[in-house]
């Protein structure tokens, strides 16, 4: 049984299906791939490609500036098409690799070149499982770095087995050279390019190990070693909590690892290459230094200003998200398999939702069937991996264990996480689908000895799987219309009047705002609504009187920001100000705010710098202890307002910096809220809606709107591209964001029936049903609503319209007992006696049809 790769595969064929394999995957990422940004990090990765920007931590920088390169020379392509096109190139060669690694773990079991179609097979199946699961395809076609982290681990496996395949008593070292470049560049891509470098250690010295199992004194070291790493873990772990060093346990942990290694292999490897490996680990980490430097020069992104040693090291190890570790379970391990890792595994092949719509068989029923297909596939797979080569099974099982349950255990997710996280799992994804090559080339075997015939047949079974996969997840991952992210940040932007600041959530509702501000996109429209100052409303005789009055240091503050916005920057409402509430409780979001975006914060540097630390902070977290009121003043003397925050109400630090900006900006500049901000810090009865945000006003009152800006912003200011077109695929994060149009429309219409405008009551009620995902809900709403508007055309003897109207209330809502009598009463009132009846036979199959038919009668005598 050999432990290495053997050649009895055709070159050339080889690397043609290769190509073919990586320019089919290409083509199709491109026809799916977004044309703009998505939603998620795919915005700020995009923008800070665009910009040279410096993204959340750890940065990513090798991904940026791959980015920016690519932006570069994309001549007048837009930014976004450029860097999700990157994504797509780098997912191609990563399908392209895994085709060569299938290829190499097969030929260990072969036996000549006659049987080298069977290694082709099974790197085809491989590839194009992995090409079309969920997770891989939608890295593919948005701004991800997880591409990228896929490439570099696909590319580290196959160039191990070229290794394994040449390597006598360690020679080849260069190989291992690179291989430990590209572990470390792809660290600069993401962090968790590391996760198979045990697999990879495991491999390298798999035959010392081969033989060392089975003497005392190989267990006898292992046991000693094992016990002396987890002491010096355990040791440094305390002393770097003192010391404020809390990932100083990790880094001795692996310096004695390290140590162990240059001790066992000083015979095989010389101290040059030792000393070579060091150096080539210093170069790859360097791509950092572009995070250190740039940051220095203020970019219009700038997270974490990591511009001195100690805030670069605090985000390159992202100390911002808090200290963890793997041994302190943030979620059982149990919870962590089962919740996460293997519900996102039932995502990734064969989707449920759009199979169970071709066949119109329930849904459950074909998530069953494609868990139990992938499951034989990949469990028969692994079983007749090990009877054909254990060596080249043991190899695999590395890495797929390195990927799956130690990947696992290392990343230690919550059980309160704020979004889907199996992008984390995608290189187990990945490595399953060789298995399930390996599954299907079980089953051909199998079926081969029962008869040629039926070889072909299950052959061609096993070969139609991956593209009923392909099939199935195409509709989900077309892209290529969809503009939702791009219009959800330009109507936020395009809500508010010139020079506002806008309090933004999180990632949703800034990424898509940073990125409309800085990346030209030929599909962004810009509006900037007017002055209405002094203007009669429509709502209950108001006169606006919020416009802002800006003294003339506010004005050179704005101008100064403008300046350093029009520098970098080529997008829309550069004029407008985002204020994200999470990183409002850091001191470098609070000071590049004030520094680069014009707003005023009025409190020294070392409040502001102190602020999660000292106590004697302004912007220490606090507990109200009374009931406190505090006066907000505008630049008119008029113009003020006061708020009482209640005794034992917490502010943290985000908290007081929003307080902190509403006392120094109101009046001098708009403030609003986005409406998907999930507080308003005490100031909730001092927002007016006009939309998709909450202007801050003096007037005092619960649900305040601006009906005029309203109207003008959800009828004619934003854009709805690809919302109400089915052919457009909608994931659940999107359909959750977009019920907030909806809300916009359900104001306006409650504000019509207010105004018994029930034309219009009815209309912006059915807009407002179209945005928002639990559509039943308000049918019963929008029936009545119908009843209401009936009766009142009956009173104007608008008879025909009016039975339109309740033909509409039974379509909305068939089964309301009350809807019998108000059909009754509407035919005896108008005397329209046959309509009565025939709405009553409408409804009589959807109701107790004894008691309908009573009514039926009464109208027919």
């Amino acid at each position: 049984m050999t432990l290495k790769p053997q050649p009895f595969v055709n070159k050339k064929h080889n690397l043609i299906i290769g190509f073919v394999i990586f320019g089919t995957a290409l083509l199709v990422y491109y026809l799916t791939m977004a044309r703009s940004l998505s939603f998620w990090d795919a915005g700020e990765y995009i923008t800070c490609s665009s910009i040279l920007g410096v993204p959340h931590p750890p940065g990513n920088p090798f991904y940026i500036l791959l980015g920016r390169f690519f932006t570069i020379f994309g001549a007048n392509i837009p930014h976004a098409q450029v860097v999700n096109f990157l994504s797509g190139l780098l997912s191609a060669f990563a399908v392209m690799f895994t085709y060569f690694f299938t290829v190499k773990f097969v030929t260990m079991w072969i036996k000549s070149e006659k049987e080298a179609y069977i290694a082709y097979l099974a790197g085809f199946l491989a590839s194009m499982y992995t090409a079309f699961s969920f997770t891989f395809w939608t890295n593919a076609i948005e701004a991800e770095v997880y591409s990228g982290l896929v490439f570099t681990i696909n590319l580290i496996v196959w160039l191990m087995m070229i290794w394994v395949e040449r390597s006598e008593d360690f020679s080849h070292q260069n190989i291992l050279l690179l291989i430990i470049y590209i572990f470390f560049l792809g660290f600069g891509i993401h962090q968790t390019s590391l996760q198979i470098a045990p697999a990879v250690l495991f491999i390298a010295v798999y035959p010392m190990l081969k033989e060392g199992f089975k003497t005392a004194k190989f267990w006898k070291r292992f046991i000693i070693y094992l016990c002396g790493l987890i002491a010096v873990y355990l040791i440094f772990l305390n002393i770097g909590k003192n010391a404020q060093i809390p990932d100083l346990s990790k880094y001795m942990f692996t310096l004695a690892f390290v140590g162990i290694l240059i001790y066992h292999l000083r015979d095989k490897i010389p101290k040059r290459a030792w000393l070579l490996a060091f150096l080539i680990i210093i170069i790859a980490l360097s791509t950092h230094l572009f995070i250190f430097l740039r940051s220095a020069h203020r970019p219009f992104i700038n997270e974490g200003h990591p511009h001195n040693l100690k805030l670069f090291t605090d985000y390159v190890l992202r100390r911002q998200y808090g200290i963890t570790s793997m041994f302190v379970r943030r979620a059982s391990f149990f919870y962590q398999m089962k919740e996460q890792f293997l519900t996102y595994f039932s995502w990734q092949f064969f989707n449920a939702e759009i199979i169970s719509g071709w066949l119109k068989t329930p849904r459950v029923f074909i998530q069953l069937i494609s868990n139990l297909i992938v499951a034989f596939l990949g469990f028969g797979g692994a079983y007749y991996h090990f009877k054909k080569n254990k060596h080249s099974f043991a190899y695999f099982f590395a890495f797929m264990f390195t990927a799956s349950i130690a990947m696992v255990f290392v990343i230690n997710l919550s059980d309160a996480e704020v979004r889907d996280r199996d992008y984390f799992y995608v290189t187990a994804y990945n490595f399953w689908t060789v298995w399930m090559a390996f599954g299907s080339i079980a089953l051909i075997d199998f079926f081969r000895k029962k008869g040629k015939v039926l070889s072909y047949i299950v052959a061609a079974i096993v070969i139609a799987l991956p593209c009923i996969n392909f099939a199935s997840q195409y509709f989900i991952h077309d892209r290529s219309r969809e503009y939702i992210a791009l219009d959800y940040g330009q109507n936020i932007l395009n809500s508010v009047e010139e020079n506002s600041i806008i309090f933004t959530n999180g990632d949703n509702d800034t990424f898509p705002v940073w990125y409309a501000q800085a990346v030209y996109d030929p599909k962004a429209k810009e509006y900037i609504p007017p002055s209405k100052e002094g203007q009669p409303s429509d709502v209950e005789g108001i006169i606006y009187e919020e416009d802002v009055k800006p003294p003339e240091i506010t004005k050179q503050k704005i101008a100064r920001a403008m300046a350093f916005k029009n520098e970098q920057c080529r997008g829309i409402r550069k004029d407008v100000t985002i204020a994200n509430l999470s990183l409002l409780n850091t001191p470098w979001y609070i000071k590049q705010l004030r520094d680069h975006e014009g707003v005023e914060f009025n409190i020294p540097d070392k409040h502001i710098d102190l602020c999660q630390e000292n106590p004697a902070s302004a912007l220490y977290p606090k507990q109200v202890p009374k009931d406190t009121p505090l006066t907000i003043k505008g630049v008119d003397p008029d113009d003020k307002f006061i708020v009482t925050f209640k005794k034992g109400t917490i502010l943290y630090v985000k908290d007081l910096a929003v307080i902190q900006i509403i006392k120094d900006n109101f009046g001098k500049r708009p403030i609003y809220f986005a409406v998907t901000a999930p507080d308003a810090i005490g100031f909730e009865e001092h927002l007016r809606n006009e939309g998709m945000v909450d202007r801050l006003v003096s007037t005092t009152g619960k649900n305040q709107f601006d009906m005029d800006k309203l109207v003008t912003n959800i009828d004619s200011v934003y854009s709805y591209r690809g919302i109400m077109d089915k052919t457009i695929y909608k994931d659940k994060n999107m359909r959750r964001l977009l019920n907030n149009y909806g809300a916009g429309f359900m104001k306006t219409s409650q504000y019509a029936h207010y105004k018994r405008d029930y034309a219009n009551a009815i209309k912006y009620m059915r807009k407002a049903i179209d945005f928002i995902e639990n559509k039943s809900r308000f049918y019963y709403g929008l029936s009545q609503l119908y009843v209401e508007a009936a009766f009142h055309l009956f009173e104007r003897d608008s008879n025909e319209q009016g039975f339109d109207y309740l033909e509409n209330a039974i379509f909305y809502n068939r089964t309301d007992e009350k809807l019998v009598q108000v059909i009754f009463q509407a035919a005896v009132y108008t005397k329209e006696y046959d309509k009565g009846i025939n709405l009553l036979k409408k409804i009589k199959p959807f109701q107790d049809s004894a008691a309908v038919q009573v009514f039926i009668d009464r109208l027919e005598e």
